[in-house]
């Protein structure tokens, strides 16, 4: 391959057969500087580069709007709490795990059979509808006069949310090889922890600079905000981009209009053997493939570990601030959070970049737990000091980057079955919420801060298992690669 020949196409090849343009006229300047970052193989053929630039600016570039304004969205129901929503609305007791419980329970109940329907229906249509109504619910929000509103509008907008996420993930499955899968997840995840940062951020701001603003308070204004970072901006990533065409379909679908015919054909091709299309019809074995197997069982166990395990670093850290009035101002309630969050992407692209490098996910599983557990440990052990409190809560956020690798470990693993893939993931997505929802009330009620003490030992506990659970996944895929090339071996 001549690559500075290559790196010399005009500017109007970045071009797809309908005229309109995705990478613009600097295509190939960013695919010489993602080459020398190490993003792109050094010897992978231009057009491939050029094919996989769009695919990253198509699909990361929807999703991670969409998945940041999702947790701006979860994390400011805390902020909103903290800000002035629990005297406005009249919340009580634990309300605040009530609402957040109405939320997750619609948000379970609609994923496995949505994400299952996004297996046979056009994803690039779905996802953005279900994004616009997300943002019309959570403007409701902003003006919710009691309780029985906000309940309303949290159902709403977990049924809209309930396969934005998984949804996202099935289609980096089927477009990406699985040596290319756990950066673009990782990249992916980190929105989760910058919303969840930048809700405390804008929260801060808008108590300081917009309380009783027009009439309103301070909290409503961050889901005024959340409507334009919604379904009427976030499922746009640009302003050349249509309704229907912000967000790629699956590659055995129509050609996305954004691709060329041969960037189609390659697409197709690159991945012969990799990875298995959906089928047409509806698959009568699915259940006996789904649960035939080791992959539901034990990615759904490690998932409902990982969520518990998640929680020190969020809402319970917000509620110990919140309990030390005299120590911790509203702003710095809001803000300190944001410095776990930062823990949680530095470690998921670390973690991520990692696990493609190397080919395995076992190694960098493991050592992001180690932090994890040691600010569990001082969590449990209290008697620290208050650097050290807060050094525990901040340590818990590195389980960030466990969530990345282990969704992109379920992906590249299912590989060949495109619907147990979309079935596996959104199950533990969905169950490891659902646990998440009720056990937070059991583990970290408002009421009990500052001390949370039953949560930091079950957590403490669950992340001794997740080690375990980490081992358990790389005998079985060992195992199925072990199996797959006997089978391979007595075909010839």
């Amino acid at each position: 391959m001549n690559e500075p020949k290559a790196f010399a196409h005009d500017s109007t090849q970045e071009l797809s057969e309908d005229g309109n343009t995705v990478l613009g006229g600097h295509g190939g300047l960013w695919i010489r500087f993602l080459t020398w970052a190490g993003w792109y193989p050094s010897d992978m053929d231009y057009l491939e580069k050029r094919l996989v630039l769009k695919l990253d600016v198509l699909i990361l570039t929807f999703g991670c709007l969409s998945f940041f304004t999702k947790y701006l969205d979860q994390q400011a129901i805390t902020n909103a709490y903290v800000s002035g929503m629990k005297e406005d609305i009249g919340l009580v007791g634990n309300e605040l795990n009530y609402i957040t419980a109405a939320f997750w329970a619609a948000y379970c109940a609609s994923m496995i059979p949505a994400c299952y329907y996004l297996t046979r229906s056009r994803v690039n249509i779905i996802l953005p509808t279900l994004e616009a109504g997300w943002g019309l619910f959570t403007f409701g929000c902003a003006w919710a006069q009691n309780p029985g509103t906000i309940y309303a509008m949290r159902v709403l907008i977990g049924i809209c949310e309930s396969c934005s996420f998984t949804g996202v993930i099935y289609v980096i499955g089927s477009w990406y090889k699985p040596e290319e899968i756990g950066r673009r997840v990782s990249l992916f995840f980190i929105a989760s922890p910058l919303g969840t940062m930048f809700a405390g951020y804008l929260q801060a701001a808008a108590y300081t600079n917009l309380n009783h603003r027009h009439g309103l308070a301070g909290w409503r204004y961050l889901s005024i905000r959340n409507l334009h970072r919604s379904g009427f901006s976030s499922s746009a990533p640009s302003s050349q981009f249509p309704y229907a065409s912000s967000f790629l379909d699956v590659p055995h679908r129509s050609k996305p209009r954004f691709l060329t015919h041969k960037e189609h054909d390659l697409a197709h091709s690159r991945l012969i053997g990799l990875t298995a299309p959906s089928q047409l019809k509806v698959s009568r074995d699915i259940f006996r493939r789904v649960l035939g197997r080791w992959h539901w069982y034990v990615f759904v166990v490690q998932w409902i570990l990982i969520d518990q395990n998640f929680l020190a670093s969020s809402t319970p850290f917000s509620l110990y601030l919140k309990a030390k009035p005299d120590i911790y101002s509203v702003t710095r309630v809001n803000t300190l959070p944001t410095i776990a969050t930062a823990v949680s992407i530095v470690a998921a692209l670390i973690a991520g970049t990692v696990a493609d490098k190397k080919g395995n996910f076992w190694i960098p599983s493991i050592i992001t737990t180690i932090p994890v557990l040691l600010g569990l440990v001082l969590l449990v052990v209290w008697d620290v000091g208050e650097a050290g409190r807060l050094a525990g809560f901040i340590l818990t956020g590195a389980e960030g980057a466990m969530s990345p690798l282990t969704m992109s470990w379920a992906t590249v693993t299912m590989a060949n079955d495109a619907e147990e893939r979309a079935i596996v993931t959104a199950s533990m997505n969905a169950i490891g919420q659902a646990m998440s929802a009720w056990t937070q009330l059991l583990q970290y009620p408002a009421v009990e801060a500052p001390n949370f003490r039953r949560g930091f030992i079950s957590n403490l506990a669950t992340t001794v298992v997740q080690l375990a659970v980490v081992t358990v996944m790389l005998l079985l895929t060992r195992w199925d690669a072990r199996k797959k090339k006997r089978s391979n071996l007595s075909a010839m």
